[in-house]
């Protein structure tokens, strides 16, 4: 269990030495969420917390007491390689951070959550943990020409808690022919689903179809933007070995200058 422990510390947290010490002074107080990750890759909230420096990683020390319901959750989901951490807000004073706690409990219902008691009383952006710090610390990374493909931009319609299919159903479609052509005339291979400059996942495109053939089951299609955003692409999920190299980084792109669809991995 030690192991295990110690890996997913260092997945949550990348950095060391002066690099962690720095991420973290810099996040100041905090609040932050310990999340199951379910089938549909949904991030559940079961834990909400605050502090500053590694607080956030406490709770994953003295796992042993297991008349600690926390704890057999805690423990289950490590073994299950379905725990992770959110970073709620951060940047914030002690007093706000509480408040902010506490807010959250009310809003999930401490019922919900392995929290014993409620909480206590523009850098409110939740995201996990290892995202938050490739973010902060400003670690780009590149497109290889081999992968090279289209960032799409999903800014407007992301939200943190989206599972696989409504992430892949934003980014699939539906967009105008100028977006398309952007794809198509580069020759793109993979489609780079983009939020605020991460990568939250990564498609293979294999073709482009008028809007509508496939069938959405979580997001209804508005007549007036399907009459001007008349296509989508058929895809799907692009290999591990990729997603590992570029999922949760930043990507390198040039300026969007208002444009959703920006080529990477071209020389």
């Amino acid at each position: 269990m030690l192991e295990e422990i110690s890996k997913l510390k260092k997945e949550l947290l990348p950095l060391f030495g002066n690099e962690r010490g720095e991420f973290l002074r810099s996040l100041k107080y905090y609040v932050y969420l310990y999340c199951e990750i379910n089938e549909d890759n949904k991030r559940l909230p079961v834990y909400i917390g605050q502090g500053k420096g590694d607080r956030c990683l406490s709770h994953l020390n003295n796992l042993e007491d297991l008349s600690s319901s926390k704890n057999k959750k805690m423990r289950s989901l490590i073994l299950e390689k379905r725990l992770s951490i959110d970073v709620l807000a951060y940047g914030v004073d002690k007093k706000t951070a509480l408040a902010i706690e506490s807010a959250c409990i009310d809003l999930m219902g401490i019922d919900n959550l392995e929290n014993l008691v409620r909480g206590q009383g523009d850098n409110f952006k939740r995201m996990p943990l290892n995202q938050l710090t490739n973010l902060k610390m400003q670690k780009t990374i590149e497109i290889d020409k081999n992968h090279r493909g289209v960032a799409i931009l999903i800014n407007t319609d992301y939200t943190p808690n989206m599972g696989d299919l409504e992430l892949f159903e934003i980014t699939r479609g539906i967009w105008p022919k100028s977006q398309k052509s952007v794809a198509e005339k580069r020759n793109a291979k993979f489609a780079y689903a983009t939020h605020k400059g991460v990568i939250k996942e990564i498609y293979e495109i294999y073709e482009w179809v008028p809007a509508g053939t496939q069938q959405y089951f979580t997001r209804i299609l508005n007549p007036e933007r399907l009459a001007k955003c008349p296509f989508e692409f058929v895809g799907r999920k692009a290999p591990d070995e990729l997603r590992n190299l570029y999922l949760g980084k930043i990507i390198k792109r040039e300026r969007s200058f208002g444009n959703t669809f920006i080529p990477v991995g071209y020389d």
